[in-house]
């Protein structure tokens, strides 16, 4: 019988001890982790201090008890660009959390990081939103991350100022007639001073919007920090442009800037119908303006007859002898004469003789007129 007792009150013990601990967990949880400010700008080639406020919200979730003393702290932060860790970039921060059973607040952790010149560099060169600082944060039961979004700025010698943008499609051609559906990508060629983050739009005027239209529709937002002692340079590719559509297409890319007002070019494309070209023969199209070795300006009006059935107008400027043009226009039926722009002219060398042609495109970009090669000179 004594035994049996025994045995019974050990089993007894078991199931209260076992009870206690169900009712008493060991446990409490990192709700959330939130930095101020949630973003920064870092000033590149210099090493400034970033100060950053980490806020990690907890509860105490023992339901008996208190009040309970948890020691909240990360290791380290790390600073991650396009999803990878590259370095980690500060040591551990600890401070201590004194909950009673069911309560819950925030704690405040404050640091500064400085980065080093080689993670500067790391940053100038990755893409405007790739970036973060991110800290674990851990109450020794449960943890929470929250990060820091990170930005290239100004190195303190001025703002990044975009002094110039070339268009062009990736064969380098300024106007280009493709067919439905075929890939087709343009390219921006970027000259700015000082260094910060570039802020631009690709934006389309296609055949569903109106060819009016000052602003077309965004195809891609792009934010990229750019760094340069003094004067710049940088490539920026188009998204695949929408050649579903037959008609013809104006594509931009629009930057955002205070100060200094730039050019922006467009680059036109004709899309034409699935069904391809009709084959017929193209018939003399009759040019109106400007006379033969007529000299080449901004003010330079050039003019043609109608072509019946014509959806476009293709204008190209041509060196002495050559099949490739080297700059032009293409613009809707609605538009018998156009001038060029002086990024356009860009193109072409000061003191030399140039040829011109215009051509008609039909609804599937068939050639229905073309005119002769006329002498102009670029004085």
């Amino acid at each position: 019988m004594y035994g049996s007792q025994r045995h019974f009150l050990v089993v007894a013990s078991l199931i209260l001890l076992a009870g206690l601990l169900h009712s008493n967990p060991a446990n409490a949880d990192v709700n959330s982790v939130t930095a101020s400010p949630a973003s920064v700008t870092v000033p590149l080639g210099q090493t400034r201090p970033v100060t950053i406020s980490w806020r990690v919200n907890r509860t105490e979730t023992v339901s008996v008890g208190g009040p309970f003393t948890r020691l909240v702290s990360s290791p380290s932060a790390s600073l991650i660009i396009n999803g990878a860790t590259v370095a980690n970039i500060a040591g551990s921060l600890s401070t201590t959390s004194v909950l009673p059973s069911g309560g819950t607040s925030t704690v405040t952790l404050t640091e500064s990081i400085i980065l080093s010149p080689g993670q500067l560099r790391l940053l100038a060169d990755s893409a405007a939103g790739s970036a973060r600082i991110e800290r674990t944060f851990s109450d020794t039961q449960t943890s929470g991350t929250g990060s820091v979004s990170v930005y290239a700025g100004s190195a303190g010698v001025g703002e990044l100022t975009v002094r110039r943008i070339d268009l062009a499609f990736q064969n380098a051609a300024r106007s280009e007639v493709v067919k439905q559906d075929e890939s087709l990508f343009a390219v921006a060629d970027i000259a700015f001073s000082s260094s910060g983050v570039l802020r631009g739009e690709w934006r389309l005027v296609d055949p569903s919007t109106s060819l009016g239209s000052q602003s077309g529709r965004v195809l891609q937002v792009v934010r990229q920090s750019l760094l340069s002692a003094g004067q710049g340079r940088t490539r920026i590719t188009s998204p695949k442009l929408p050649t579903d559509r037959s008609g013809l297409h104006l594509l931009a890319f629009a930057v955002e800037q205070d100060g200094a007002q730039i050019e922006i070019p467009v680059l036109r494309y004709f899309v034409i119908e699935k069904s391809g070209k009709t084959i017929v023969e193209p018939f003399p199209m009759r040019t109106l303006t400007p006379a033969a070795d007529a000299s080449l300006s901004e003010q330079t009006v050039f003019a043609w007859q109608p072509v019946e059935s014509a959806t476009a107008y293709q204008l190209e400027i041509f060196a002495t002898g050559e099949a490739q043009p080297l700059t032009g226009k293409l613009v809707p039926a609605s538009e018998q004469q156009l001038s060029l722009s002086a990024m356009s002219l860009d193109w072409l060398e000061d003191n030399t003789q140039y040829q011109w042609q215009v051509r008609a495109l039909g609804n599937q970009g068939q050639l229905l007129a073309i005119s002769a090669k006329q002498p102009i000179n670029m004085p």
